[in-house]
């Protein structure tokens, strides 16, 4: 029996029955699953999104914690509780420092359990997680704030170049222009002053002050002794860690007619009672302080054992204060909605001078060949070295070599009006933007990059409307090249050529003059400036060439007044402050 062609056909597709079946679920599935992927990768994307929108917002939270740093570092906000509650906000005593950023006696506000510094004097604190006590994050946005949908953060401050607590100095003198020994009388009857210096002192000011000695005057006699007359002492600092740098004590005994069993009203006086360096205040204790009012009323008074008394010895006693970090690391912690967490890291410097100011009221550096300095000729004229803000006294005139020197000398003695505390040769204490061309440099052409930036920079021959803020003392203000200037300002001012000031003049902070023509004043004029004045002209086209004289030419009268202030030359110096070095995250 025959099959036909369609027969065959249909008995060989009976085994396919239901494939289409197959092949549509097949489908339907591929389907399915491409759909649930397309799905899945739609709210995995959406997490992704959401979740890169909330690590924005904790990488911004963390900016904000480094300008909130910033913003204090910079004396914006004042602490709370206050360091010193007896003075006001604005006294130095309750003033930030880097030091007092990175302790956390100054940085944290009292009772704070926190061991990092995390500036919680100065900045508020006010989200505590749940379970603790202690706030921890500052809240920026988010009513209430939880860590699911708002934004926070949290600082923690260090010293990168872990400049510690400990302070370690030598020191030496000079007594009379010699060694550290003078010895007056002749034959048997003779009486002797010797400085017996200190090497490598080490001094642990943990608790934010400690105790030490400079070294120790030793008084002998022999015979019926001698007078001592006025004599004058330098007495050097040396600071050897944790920076190296150098202050000098100036003073004199006072006459004295010294036995083996009586001092005879001989008198140690120091020209200072404080010196400051690298931010370590050298104060000395055990005498008595005189407000300076004249040359032969100033500074702090010792009187020394007989030498029959403790063996004839004086210490110069001493206490001393940690020197100040010249950086700092800034670690913020930004906190974003959902858990995001970022954390950046910056280090910020202090200022473009190293730490140091000028060592005088007015520094002339330079050469004596072309050297010019006229006082100027008004009764009522002052130039004084004592500190508005301490019990600092500084050099009024200030030079770097005796040639000039001498010559400083020479013209006082004909000048009418006042001067407080001594001019000196200042070279050894020079600081380092001070100690080469190529330094100052560096500085200067920092400080017109910083004043272009801020729109505080004049050509040749224009004059400034404004010079800085007055009382604030902050401000940049540059000059290039010759200019006059007449009013009131503050801050920094620079000038490249030559400063003419003209009338009424009144400035708070630092004033340098680069230029070869130096500092001049002519005709009448009232007028403080107070801070401190540079004048060190150098060829910008020739720095190996070194300093040129310096100029300093005030040939009118007027009731005018130069005076050191300590506060205001650090608020001029800070005018450029706590810039960034640079910012990474972590």
């Amino acid at each position: 029996m025959f099959r036909t062609d369609a027969e065959i056909i249909g008995a060989d597709r009976e085994g396919e029955r239901g494939a289409s079946m197959v092949t549509v679920l097949l489908v339907s599935l591929l389907l399915l699953i491409a759909s649930a992927g397309v799905l899945l990768e739609s709210s995995v994307n959406t997490a992704n999104v959401t979740d890169a929108v909330a690590d924005l917002q904790a990488y911004n939270a963390a900016e904000s914690g480094i300008q909130s740093a910033l913003h204090v570092l910079r004396g914006y906000a004042p602490p709370s509780p206050l360091l010193d509650p007896n003075q006001s906000p604005s006294n130095p005593a309750n003033q930030i420092t880097y030091y007092r950023a990175v302790v956390t006696g100054s940085s944290n506000y009292s009772g704070d359990p926190s061991t990092s510094a995390r500036l919680s004097r100065w900045v508020n604190y006010n989200y505590t997680p749940t379970g603790s006590t202690v706030p921890d994050r500052v809240v920026l946005s988010g009513e209430p704030y939880t860590p699911q949908t708002g934004t926070a953060y949290s600082l923690q401050v260090y010293d990168p170049d872990s400049t510690g607590t400990n302070v370690s100095f030598s020191t030496s003198a000079s007594i009379d222009s010699g060694a550290n020994a003078k010895t007056w009388g002749s034959g048997g009857d003779t009486a002797t002053i010797r400085f017996n210096a200190v090497t490598g002192s080490v001094v642990n000011a943990s608790t934010g002050v400690g105790s030490s000695s400079l070294g120790n005057w030793v008084i002998s006699a022999t015979g019926a002794g001698a007078t001592i007359p006025k004599t004058a002492f330098t007495l050097t600092i040396n600071m050897l860690l944790p920076f190296q740098s150098t202050r000098v004590i100036r003073g004199y005994f006072e006459t004295g007619n010294v036995t083996p069993t009586s001092a005879g009203g001989l008198k140690i006086r120091y020209e200072t009672q404080t010196v400051t360096i690298m931010g370590s205040s050298f104060t000395l204790t055990g005498g008595i302080f005189y407000s300076p009012t004249s040359q032969n009323d100033i500074g702090y008074v010792v009187l020394p054992n007989a030498p029959n008394v403790s063996g004839g010895i004086t210490a110069a006693n001493v206490s001393v204060t940690p020197a100040e970090p010249q950086r700092l690391l800034i670690r913020a912690t930004g906190f974003g909605p959902r858990g995001a967490k970022k954390m950046l890291e910056t280090v910020i410097q202090r200022n473009y001078f190293g730490g140091n100011a000028s060592p005088a009221t007015i520094a002339l550096v330079g050469p004596s060949n072309g050297f010019v300095f006229n006082p100027g000729n008004a009764s009522s004229m002052t130039y004084s070295g004592d500190d508005q803000a301490s019990n600092y006294v500084a050099p009024p005139i200030g030079v770097s070599n005796d040639a000039n020197l001498q010559t400083v000398r020479t013209a006082l003695s004909a000048f009418n009006g006042t001067v407080i505390g001594t001019p000196a040769n200042v070279t050894t204490e020079l600081p380092t933007w001070l100690q080469s061309t190529s330094n100052l440099d560096t500085v200067v052409r920092a400080l017109r990059a910083t004043a272009r930036a801020s729109g505080g920079y004049y050509t040749s021959g224009q004059v400034p409307s404004k010079f800085g803020e007055l009382y604030a003392a902050k401000g940049i203000t540059f000059i290039e090249g010759d200019v006059e200037l007449t009013g009131s300002g503050g801050g920094i001012i620079v000038c490249s050529g030559t400063l003419t000031l003209k009338g009424n003049v009144n400035f708070n902070g630092m004033i340098i003059v680069t230029g070869a023509g130096g500092l001049l004043r002519s005709g009448q004029g009232n007028g403080v400036i107070q801070g401190n004045i540079v004048v060190a002209p150098y060829d910008i086209n020739n720095l190996a060439a070194g300093f040129s004289a310096p100029k300093y030419d005030l040939s009118g009268g007027g009731n005018s007044v130069v005076t050191y202030n300590s506060s205001l030359v650090y608020n001029g110096m800070d005018a450029v402050s706590d810039f960034v070095l640079g910012v990474g995250e972590r």
